[in-house]
């Protein structure tokens, strides 16, 4: 028993030595660990696992994974944008002009691309499932079932079949039953809307915890880099109006996320050495513990949101082993439910709480959930019918924070009544949250609406003149629902300039400055709803031509529309009876786009709006005209807590009734939303790099200019 509890002792302390190595010694040993979450995990050192107690062999696996490599999101775009701009305003040096013209070549393979499963992704999770096959064979003998649940992601959905696929090969007994639906929020993707549960403002860290980072920020990233690419400082601020953070960071994205991809691994190494690559990655590491680890202070509860998935996994386990009909339940979802799962099991002591950002490297640096990451939790069972279990993280043996049997393996008991506890201790916790908000949301709804509507006229919106034009932008933070409004305002009396529809899509598609640009616009905004490939999804007519007759858009319930080759005639309409194209007919341009917001001066309901889009709150893009013939294009920041919360519809609303709008639509927002003058470029806050700064435009089909 002794020589037991001494081979117990020694094997938790190699699991935890292998994860204490210091992150500075970690990414000089492997420079590819500094990608972070984009990091593609070596499988082939994986050590041999260790042999189960006398009598006991695998009868169930619990597993819960991270989709595999994949392209990058946004950043694609946003950095093509950032380094186009520079290029024309010459402000880029000669290694900037390098990083340019190879970026372009690069962005033309990958431009459609954004965040799907590579097939690099696709072989992670065939390999997972095959090493797990051939690692626990008792397993699968006989007939065997899997129970599969996904998020709604593509790649999820991608890397789920492709973890299948890999068991389909290998077992061809098997039977699946696999869905892939957002039911599964609470316990598969917490921070989802369609999480009864959600506390949105409790999963992220609080503002003083972001101050704190931006100093980290600041302290750590290497600036260096920005004086080898741009001219000069001072113009990088003026011409991309963002901060070097939100560049240096975009471009550690690009620069590792080649990794992830079949070809053109570490095509842009040269730009950053490898000590600035792990500082940059310090910055990014640090947050990723803010908004997901147990940071003390940070007012999150994200780390108790995994309470929901643990919950799920003891529930079934229980009732599979019990029942015997299930050999396999697998999860797939996303880094942001990963993490805050590992954080809660707490394994090789992960789950410690860190005070500073600096001490928060060396708990869990941010590569222990890398592209594919997997954690698998594999029972069991000896002819006594003892239940034992053990855990994997990324398909290594770790620790549970419980005393162990032997070697890895624990008591199912035990390891229950630990986490048990916890689970009710962080549901109490999430419960209490729910009540404050509740309270907040019952405080908010008795406030007067004129109140609200005073707030936003008693603004200060700094109006001035675009380009010595009739048209006029202004911008202005207003304290009003609760929160704090960051709005952008483009107004401009109908007579006096043309208002029109920019149709763009497909592989034309652009930015809305791109787009403002090309047309040599005064200003512009985005305009309607369109699909992954760039093109709309509702009636658009452009000059005169239907340049889209797509009308079962269910969020496009009225038309903006423009008459005469001047664009000084406008009406905005709800759609009847009649199709589109008739409510179109005699107008020279028209975007279905909705739902109306204000009609003859009234504000209408929004029966059969989706809840999704009604009643949270988003990014907003309106347009909308007054009485007295002055046309408003509107567009409300989001999702930048303590700086810009978003808008419901009833809010965008009060918006639109302070102004004295007659008429007015909604337009697409989220992360679309984006407002361009010619003289000072983007003055919204787009939200799609994620960062309260003007950088953040996402490429759209269409946009309503003014000229």
């Amino acid at each position: 028993m002794k020589i037991k509890l001494f081979l117990t002792v020694i094997v938790g302390l190699v699991s935890v030595l292998c994860l204490a190595q210091s992150p500075e010694d970690a990414i000089r040993q492997n420079p590819l660990k500094a990608a972070g979450t984009y990091y593609v995990y070596d499988t082939c050192s994986l050590k041999a696992l260790t042999p189960a107690p006398e009598g006991f062999k695998p009868v169930y696996i619990s597993h819960f994974g991270r989709h595999g490599a994949r392209y990058c999101t946004s950043e694609y775009d946003t950095m093509h944008d950032w380094l186009s701009k520079a290029g024309k305003a010459r402000i880029l040096t000669e290694t900037g002009k390098r990083l340019l013209s190879e970026y372009e070549a690069f962005y033309q393979k990958v431009k459609f691309c954004k965040g799907n499963l590579t097939d690099l992704g696709k072989e992670q999770h065939r390999g997972i499932a095959t090493r797990i096959f051939k690692r626990f064979p008792e397993v699968f003998e006989g007939p065997t079932h899997l129970v599969a649940s996904s998020t709604e992601s593509p790649r999820v959905i991608m890397s789920m079949w492709s973890f299948i696929s890999g068991l389909q090969a290998l077992d061809g007994d098997i039977s699946i039953d696999a869905d892939a639906s957002a039911r599964f929020a609470p316990w598969l993707q917490p921070v989802l809307s369609s999480n009864p549960y959600l506390v949105k403002e409790r999963t992220r860290a609080d503002k003083a915890t972001r101050e704190k980072l931006e100093e980290f920020a600041k302290a750590n990233l290497p600036e260096e880099i920005m004086s080898r690419l741009f001219t000069d400082q001072e113009s990088f601020s003026l011409v991309l109006k963002i901060t070097p953070e939100s560049f240096l960071k975009g471009l550690h994205s690009i620069v590792t996320g080649t990794r992830c991809l079949d070809s053109d691994h570490g095509l842009f190494d040269w730009v950053m050495s490898r000590d600035e690559l792990y500082s940059i990655w310090k910055v990014v590491s640090a947050g990723y513990f803010a908004g997901s680890g147990n940071l003390e202070g940070s007012g999150n509860l994200l780390v108790d949101y995994a309470a929901f998935t643990m919950e799920n996994v003891v529930e079934c386990a229980d009732a599979d082993m019990t029942s015997g009909d299930t050999g396999l339940r697998l999860r797939f979802g996303h880094d942001a439910s990963l993490m805050p799962f590992i954080t809660f099991l707490d394994l090789n002591g992960v789950g410690r709480s860190a005070s500073s950002f600096e001490e928060s490297l060396g708990i869990f640096p941010n590569y222990y959930v890398p592209m594919g990451c997997s954690v698998q939790l594999v029972f069991y069972r000896n002819a006594e019918n003892k239940i034992i279990v053990k855990a994997l993280l990324n398909e290594e043996e770790v620790t549970l924070p419980i005393q162990a049997v032997e070697g890895p393996y624990y008591d199912w008991d035990e390891v229950k009544a630990y986490y048990l506890p916890r689970i009710a201790e962080s549901r109490s916790k999430i419960d209490a949250a729910l009540k404050e908000a509740s309270e907040n949301a019952r405080v908010l709804a008795v406030q007067p609406r004129e109140k609200s509507v005073a707030a936003f006229r008693s603004a200060n919106w700094n109006w001035k003149p675009v380009a010595g034009s009739y048209v006029e932008s202004g911008t202005a933070m207003v304290e009003v629902f609760g929160g704090m409004q960051t709005v952008s305002l483009i107004r401009f009396p109908k007579n006096k300039q043309a208002v029109s529809v920019l149709e763009s899509d497909g592989a034309s598609s652009a930015v809305v400055s791109e787009l403002g640009k090309r047309s040599g616009a005064l200003a512009a905004i985005n305009g309607g709803f369109f699909d992954g490939k760039h093109f709309p999804v509702s009636f658009v007519k452009d000059e005169g031509k239907v340049v889209s007759s797509k009308a079962d858009n269910s969020e496009g319930q009225g038309l903006f529309l423009i008459k005469g080759k001047k664009g000084r005639k406008v009406d905005i309409v709800s759609v009847g009876s009649k199709s589109m194209e008739e409510h179109a007919k005699g107008w020279r341009e028209a975007i279905a786009t909705g739902p109306v917001l204000m009609e003859n001066g009234v504000c209408l309901s929004f029966e059969g709006t989706s809840k999704r889009l009604a009643d949270r709150r988003h990014p907003r893009t309106a347009v909308g005209y007054t009485d007295d013939g002055w046309v408003y294009l509107i567009v409300v920041d989001g999702r930048f807590p303590y700086r810009a919360e978003g808008m419901s519809l009833s809010e965008l609303q009060i918006l639109c009734e302070s102004l004295g709008l007659y008429e007015a639509i909604n337009l697409d927002g989220g992360g679309s939303a984006s407002m361009w003058t010619v003289d000072d470029g983007i003055i919204s806050h787009p939200y799609d790099n994620k960062v309260y700064d003007h950088g953040g435009e996402r490429v759209i089909p269409n946009a309503i200019i003014v000229k």
